[in-house]
């Protein structure tokens, strides 16, 4: 049974393209969803083994589906593809339950931070180097409290 990912991005464009790039690294089956309200509804009923959300979308913003899919699908770890890349943005998605965040002008990366979040079974073999990508933003307490902003 092929590995599921789950993209939740409002861009129809953004879906499709990284459901391409997906699709073609390896035997991953691809399902999409809009806002997060669908991305919670598909997690609950299809368990993908990895959700790759934005933050910023209607019905539901990313921060409160991260929160919300990892309750309803404990096992399945949430990368954030945003455009909002920040340390505080990074801390957010943490602090939710998200197991990595990666910017959208980093997408050449996806696949890798993909591999990097699924379990070793599961990405096409190759086993990932480390427990996850790492993310090198450190964020100071009183700088996350000055900068906290909503995304929506």
């Amino acid at each position: 049974m092929p590995v599921r990912i789950l993209i939740a991005d409002d861009h129809p464009l953004v879906r499709v393209a990284l459901r391409h790039v997906l699709e073609n690294a390896g035997p991953w089956e691809v399902l999409e969803a809009a806002n997060g309200e669908e991305a919670l509804e598909l997690a609950r009923t299809c368990h993908p083994d990895l959700v790759v959300l934005d933050l910023a979308m209607p019905v539901m913003d990313g921060f409160s589906a991260i929160a919300q899919i990892v309750k309803v699908s404990p096992g399945t770890p949430v990368l954030v593809h945003t455009l909002y890349y920040s340390p505080v943005v990074v801390r957010r998605a943490l602090k939710a339950g998200a197991k990595d965040v990666i910017a959208k002008s980093d997408s050449a990366r996806i696949v890798e931070a993909v591999r990097a979040v699924l379990p070793p079974e599961s990405s096409d073999g190759e086993t990932p180097e480390g427990d996850g990508v790492k993310n090198e933003i450190k964020v100071e307490p009183d700088q996350e409290a000055a900068s906290e902003t909503s995304i929506a």
